[in-house]
């Protein structure tokens, strides 16, 4: 038995058989030794069930698929989440922020904590790489990252596209319906920033917790004994206690780098140190990050946290510190107090380079404040970078024959000068999580560019979801190289609002709230020159090769040339 679900192009994203599905047969997993709910095969009624489910479902993608090529590109899923009546946020429970790392332990071994067994990730990521993988893609990567067909030559930025927090994350959704066929499964966020893979988990059954303009959420849907995934971002303490008390099952695809950093609060935060969080408030990731800390501030870039260096050696005032950072803080926070001691955390999606020069900067001003036998009791570091974001930057400016130039500092150079000869504690064991090596792992090493690869290219694609920061990072850099870059979720983007050689696309300075909806993107005419054109490829750490794939299939249709 074969349950197909439909992909909005059209191709089949997951296909689920009865021998990879034991809720459909009954009795234990061989992966994680539990019993599925509600599965019996000497009882007919609920195979039948079961089957009918995932048939309904599977007919109803496909008999859509026509209208979603259309639309799935915009047009976000939230406006209809949770039907027509208007949403409402829930009232969340508040955790003790001196308790958050006993209560999430204690919710990680209680039997509402769903586990996947190793074997059963292993198969899920298997079956994931087979439906959300390229050919194409595959061919342009192993022959050094440039592939020439006809008068279109395209060429890959060599890290790109899915990295393995963000395919671990999916393929734990997709196994989570196969284990729960007949459950409510509820998403508590996009799982990741990507339309497709967020609409293909809607055509699963699916639901997503509807989100307010403030970050809120209206969890009003959500029974009892109904299955609840935390997104790839993770989630809140007070999100996860309140899935708690309302007796659901959890299924947890948290990246573990973000959980690494989680790990990294509750250390700075037992020392009596304040978590100074390098990342973006209103970002989901940050969200949750900052709901681990009892005292934090979050800085979103080095001009921040020069201003805040600054205010800890005595300059500005209390007045302009509040006005400048009342929004970024934890409640009751008292710069004055809080800062004496501080921990640098990040958001695992900003620079690295940048990550680490905040982490430098302040180490370097509590030795200036305190001396550097006191940086102990003043100061503490933590390895929480991912490079994924870095790696896939990198790449670019590689393709452009361009450099990436790490972020300075006017501040961290002068006290560098004061204090030669001191080694700092956030230079050592910097050793990163390597997301490159993983994502070789996965998809095989690629051999080494071509020594002949050009060093401009004509124009660049940079696919993946228009709210996706490091996508729009990505675009950015295109832009400052003076590339022709065209930002873009999917391939029918491209000759659908004019000539079958024009492309809809977002520009930098549409916000991605905008952008979701089809609103303040532009379109441009001829985008594709004649004759012989040079492609310049790259995707967000959410986009599976499967949408690059067809990226490049329409680029060679409008040029007139065969696959």
């Amino acid at each position: 038995m074969a349950l197909t679900f439909t992909s909005a192009s059209g191709t089949a994203p997951w296909v689920l058989r009865a021998e990879q599905a034991p809720a459909l047969r009954g009795g234990p997993s061989a992966a994680t030794g539990r019993t599925p709910p509600a599965a019996s095969s000497s009882d007919p009624s609920v195979l039948a069930a079961a089957t009918g489910a995932f048939a309904a479902a599977a007919a109803t993608a496909a008999a859509t698929t026509a209208r979603r090529r259309q639309r799935r590109c915009g047009q976000g899923r939230r406006a209809g989440a949770v039907g027509m009546r208007a949403a409402e946020a829930s009232t969340l429970p508040q955790v003790d922020r001196d308790t958050t790392k006993d209560f999430r332990r204690k919710l990680q071994r209680s039997d509402q904590y769903f586990k996947f067994g190793k074997t059963q990730m292993e198969s899920a990521m298997e079956e994931l790489r087979n439906v959300s993988g390229s050919d194409l893609v595959t061919k342009l990567r192993t022959n050094g990252f440039r592939l020439t067909v006809g008068d279109v030559t395209f060429v890959l930025a060599e890290s790109y596209g899915f990295c393995w927090g963000v395919e671990r994350a999916v393929a734990m959704a997709y196994e989570a319906r196969n284990f729960f066929p007949d459950k409510n499964i509820w998403v508590t966020n996009e799982i990741i920033h990507n339309p497709l893979v967020n609409e293909n988990l809607t055509q699963m059954g699916m639901k997503f917790v509807e989100a307010m303009p403030d970050g809120s959420k209206d969890y009003s849907g959500v029974s009892k004994g109904d299955v609840v995934i935390l997104p790839a971002f993770g989630a809140s303490i007070d999100e996860m206690a309140f899935l708690k008390e309302r007796d659901v099952q959890i299924v947890d695809t948290t990246c573990p780098w973000v959980s690494k950093v989680w790990t990294s609060v509750e250390k700075s935060k037992d020392k009596g140190h304040t978590s100074i969080i390098h990342g973006k408030i209103e970002h989901e990731e940050t969200v949750a990050t900052k709901s681990f800390a009892k005292k934090y501030l979050v800085l979103k870039n080095m001009d921040e946290a020069e201003w805040v260096a600054q205010y800890i050696l005595g300059n500005g005032t209390r007045e302009e510190f509040m006005d400048k950072f009342g929004g970024v803080m934890s409640e009751g926070f008292d710069p004055d107090v809080d800062l004496e001691k501080v921990g640098v955390a990040n958001q695992t999606t900003m620079l690295k380079g940048e990550t680490e020069l905040v982490g430098k900067l302040f180490e370097r001003v509590m030795i200036k404040k305190y001396g550097p036998q006191e940086i102990d009791n003043h100061f503490v570091s933590f390895n929480t970078i991912c490079d994924a974001t870095q790696e896939r930057q990198d790449a670019m400016y590689k393709m452009f024959g361009a450099e990436y130039e790490a972020p300075g500092s006017a501040l961290y150079t002068d006290l560098e000068g004061e204090q030669a000869g001191i080694t700092l504690k956030s230079t050592k064991n910097q050793e990163k999580l390597s997301s490159k090596s993983m994502e070789d792992e996965i998809r095989g090493a690629a051999e080494a560019s071509s020594d002949d690869a050009p060093q401009r290219v004509d124009l660049c694609m940079v696919v993946g979801g228009f709210n996706s920061s490091n996508t729009k990072q990505l675009l950015e850099i295109a832009n400052q190289e003076n590339v022709p870059g065209y930002h873009i979720d999917c391939a029918e983007r491209m000759g659908r609002k004019g000539s079958a050689n024009s492309i809809e696309f977002k520009p930098v300075s549409t916000a991605p709230a905008d952008a979701m909806m089809d609103k303040g993107l532009e379109v441009k005419e001829g985008f594709l020159p004649e004759g012989k054109v040079t492609v310049g490829l790259t995707s967000g750490a959410s986009t599976p090769d499967s949408v690059l794939g067809e990226v490049m299939k329409k680029i060679l249709e409008i040029k007139g040339e065969s696959v």
